[in-house]
């Protein structure tokens, strides 16, 4: 799992954003399972959810027209 920015989460590729997608995921999972704080990676994982849907948005957007 890589920390991108705003601007950095638009630029990379649909599959590395899938990845990063999961893999915070996956480190929230286990942050809780190991009573860790996770604040700061469900703020990311906002981010990441953001971007992944906007990208959807998108190509939906782009089958219509």
């Amino acid at each position: 799992m890589k920390d991108y920015s705003n601007d950095q989460l638009r630029k990379i590729t649909d599959e590395d954003l899938v990845k990063e997608y999961l893999a915070v995921r996956s480190k929230i999972n286990t942050s809780r399972k190991k009573k860790e704080n996770t604040v700061d990676l469900e703020i990311y994982f906002c981010y990441v959810s953001r971007e992944v849907q906007e990208r959807e948005n998108k190509k939906v957007i782009k089958k219509v027209v």
